[in-house]
This record gives structure tokens, sequence and C-alpha cells, in this order.
């Protein structure tokens, strides 16, 4: 079995959370599936292209709680994130 690599502990969720571009624009709806201080795994409602960096709005109620993030990894309909201002 492998080590764990992380270096914060992650937590499981079924959060919606929305992939909004620069311009404050939604690319794609998600469920955030597991969280930790630095970074998040999401799966995507649909396949999507999505930028390299974008903003992560966190709450539907409150457009000002948001996370920037860099994709750490990608597949079809899930992806990595990294938190850029954690």
């Amino acid at each position: 079995m492998s080590a764990e690599r992380r270096k914060w502990p992650r937590r499981t969720v079924s959060q919606p959370v929305l992939v909004m571009g620069d311009g404050g624009t939604m690319i794609a709806p998600c469920t955030m599936v597991d969280v930790s201080a630095g970074g998040a795994r999401l799966k995507l409602d649909a396949e999507v292209p999505v930028p390299n960096e974008f903003n992560l709005m966190l709450s539907k109620f409150n457009a000002g709680l948001t996370r920037r993030c860099l994709i750490a990894w990608r597949d079809e309909r899930q992806m990595g994130v990294r938190f850029l201002n954690a």
C-alpha cells in the first residue's frame, strides 16, 4: 500500500459548487467530493472544458466565499485542485 503524500488530511463532503471564470461567468456546476485546507476533488456534472486556473464559488448564498484554484490533475469528469488563496 502506498504512503499518504498529502500535506493536509481530506474529509469527504458532497457540496454543490460552481466553477467560475475570471469575468464572473459560470463555467460549470460541480460537486466537491472531498476537501482539505489545501485543495479539493471536484466531480463535474458534465464533461466541459475547464481552464487550468479558475475561481470556485463555495456558496450560492455568499458570492464572496470563493477559492482561486489550480488544477493538479484531471480526467473526463473529475479533477483535483489546489487552493491558491487557502
